[in-house]
């Protein structure tokens, strides 16, 4: 059955508000994928596959696969992989490797951009931080890599004050990503009451590069205590948790819609076609829903698109069943990717930013994203094949290319099919502000986009395999 938007939209807060790090985002996917029977796959040990199996595997504690092998798959017949691309991380200020730094009476974590946000979202909100910490067992000399995620205000980036900004300095509000944007998370006076002070605390070590408060806050959280951490990769987030909003609460306000949301509906997709053991048994193909890190820069990492993480993936997916060497190149020309990233829908206040006859607005569905110079993966046959797979799922669809006088961004989509070979087109929901702490999507779209991947899974192969083709 096709979710409700309501439904839907509960269904990715609830999600959502579990991330906070690449790391966190892959969690709330393992967590699902576990309580709907999928099996852990290990990366590096050998795989033991069956047609009608679940499966899920990640690498790095940042990339996500699942897969859903077809009871009917034959690389001999028709089958492909069908497989929905999307990404795990989002926009962000992480800490830096030394994070100590004080000014005027006050304790600072000193951090670092990652992507391109938004920065000047990040101002006056509440604080949090997610990631990863590898804690040392002191009585073995082991190290062990844990997650910590903490969606308290523990830290602010306060604004300058009216008065204290010039004419231009208010008109431009431009922020200077290394002077600006240093969080304050405590007075240096209220630190040393709080600790009675800290003139005999280690000098060395992780305290030469990190506040005591914030390692002492960090370990607590972990159970463990601040001389047993080592490093950290920490994401800074909103505190604030995802809500409803809007008269009707038809509106999603929410930290990493982009792109949370496709990674979401892309494994709850395949969730629900898999919830049918009669639609699993009768499947031609190999469904995968992954999700990499990196996107926001680049993806030219271990873990990002652009590795051979997927590649690699999906040889031992076709040799685990056994397909010989010679014949997955024929699997991949049969084999369809949908890159899903969320999209720019129309702003009522920026209207003429969209190019006149693609303007894609909240609540009308999602959006096929095409452009001439490769930047979108999308092709004519890419295209009228998702249009037939949204028609039979009763998915409302919409265009988007950007103006001739506007930058386009890219998406995982032209990487991953100049790699392996594949079918690909680029498709997302619309959203506002992309990029800001707080990004903004339609209840209804939720709905739309988990609609769509369940439908692409379970329909594909057959308006694939009756479609005509040079």
């Amino acid at each position: 059955m096709p979710r409700n938007a309501k439904e839907a939209a509960k269904l990715f807060i609830d999600f959502v508000n579990e991330t906070g790090s690449p790391y966190h985002s892959v969690a709330a996917c393992t967590k699902l994928l576990k309580a709907a029977g999928f099996q852990e796959l290990s990366d590096g040990k050998p795989w033991m596959l069956v047609k009608g199996g679940k499966y899920f595997v990640t690498k790095g504690g940042a990339d996500v696969m699942a897969l859903v092998i077809g009871g009917k798959f034959s690389a001999d017949g028709e089958s492909g992989l069908a497989m929905i691309g999307a990404h795990t991380d989002s926009p962000c200020l992480r800490l830096r490797p030394n994070s100590r730094m004080s000014s005027s009476g006050m304790l600072q974590v000193g951090v670092q951009t990652y992507g391109g946000g938004l920065w000047h979202t990040w101002f006056d909100r509440p604080l949090g931080l997610a990631g990863k910490v590898v804690v040392k067992d002191q009585s073995n000399g082991h190290l062990e890599e844990r997650l910590v995620r903490i969606a308290k205000p523990l830290m602010i980036i306060p604004n300058l004050a009216i008065h204290l900004t010039s004419a231009d300095e208010r008109k431009a509000f431009a922020v200077n990503p290394e002077s600006h944007l240093q969080p304050v998370i405590c007075s240096t006076q209220f630190d040393n009451e709080a600790s009675g002070g800290r003139d005999g605390e280690p000098k060395t070590g992780v305290h030469s590069r990190h506040h005591s408060v914030l390692l002492e806050i960090v370990a607590k959280e972990l159970g463990t205590k601040p001389e047993d951490l080592v490093d950290a990769d920490l994401c800074l987030m909103d505190a604030q948790e995802a809500n409803l909003m809007g008269a009707y609460e038809d509106l999603i306000s929410a930290a990493r819609i982009d792109n949370q949301l496709s990674t979401w509906a892309a494994v709850q997709g395949l969730v629900d076609f898999a919830s049918s053991d009669a639609s699993v048994a009768e499947a031609q193909d190999i469904c995968v829903a992954v999700s990499f890190d990196h996107e926001e820069v680049g993806s030219q990492s271990s873990t990002g698109a652009d590795g051979d993480t997927l590649p690699t993936w999906l040889e031992r997916i076709l040799g685990g069943i056994g397909v010989p060497a010679l014949q997955q190149p024929e699997v991949f020309t049969r084999s369809f990717l949908l890159s899903a990233d969320c999209a720019h829908g129309v702003h009522p206040n920026y209207s003429g930013k969209h190019q006149n006859e693609h303007r894609p607005e909240l609540h009308k569905g999602i959006v096929i994203k095409a452009n001439a110079n490769q930047r979108y993966a999308t092709t004519a046959l890419t295209s009228s094949l998702f249009r037939e797979v949204c028609a039979r799922a009763s998915v409302p669809i919409q265009d988007f290319v950007v103006r001739n006088d506007s930058p386009c961004g890219s998406t995982i989509g032209p990487i991953i099919s100049s790699k392996i070979g594949v079918r690909t087109i680029d498709i997302g929901a619309p959203q506002w502000a992309m990029h800001s702490i707080r990004e903004t999507c339609a209840t209804s779209d939720a709905a739309h986009l988990v609609t769509l991947c369940k439908a692409f899974f379970a329909t594909f192969r057959e308006v694939d395999s009756s479609a005509a083709k040079l």
